[in-house]
């Protein structure tokens, strides 16, 4: 009886691992086939015109968003989502753009509309000062992943990259990173 529980036991555990790794292989494919997005590339200079904005306003920002939070200093990263992403239906009052100062508002509103084709949803911004914007999201049903894709300023040299992303440089300052990630368990 202890045999035949420890072989249940035993290939259970080898059909999870199995399929974990016809997932990673799934998702790591999806990753390959999926091209850098020429328009996000050729608008450069509307995203570094937003970049300038936050990077001018920075400690501002983060000092406004560090007010508003318990234990502001376990924060690694604050997120600020655009609040014309109406898709997102996970959208949460404490990271969209009314948590920035007033004066501000108005000014990322003017540089994410400049952003052609809408091909922005938001930002986060690192404590080692990095700009992480959101410039693409899509989901494969197929294969339960979601697709995203991000342009990086100010990326440490080192920025570990998952398996499931690749990335290339735009130019000195500013990588563009694709991710694969399933939902739910593999």
């Amino acid at each position: 009886m202890k045999i035949e529980s420890a072989l249940i036991v035993t290939l259970t555990f080898l059909v999870a691992i199995i399929a974990s790794c016809k997932s990673k292989t799934k998702q790591i494919e999806i990753m390959q086939q999926t091209n850098f997005d020429q328009a996000v590339i050729n608008d450069l200079a509307a995203y570094k015109k937003l970049n300038n904005l936050i990077v001018e306003h920075l400690d501002t920002i983060i000092n406004f968003r560090k007010a508003q939070v318990n234990h502001s200093e376990e924060i690694d990263e604050f997120t600020f989502l655009h609040d014309d992403e109406k898709e997102n239906h996970f959208i949460q009052q404490e990271i969209n753009f009314n948590n920035v100062p007033e004066f501000i508002l108005p000014k990322l509103d003017s540089a994410f509309y400049a952003i052609k084709k809408g091909k922005i949803t938001g930002f986060s911004i690192n404590r080692n000062g990095m700009i992480d914007m959101s410039v693409g999201h899509r989901f494969d049903e197929k294969n339960n992943s979601d697709i995203y894709e991000s342009l990086v300023w100010n990326a440490p040299e080192n920025l570990p990259l998952k398996s499931t992303a690749k990335d290339t440089l735009i130019d000195d300052e500013w990588r563009y990173i694709i991710h694969v990630a399933r939902r739910g368990n593999p």
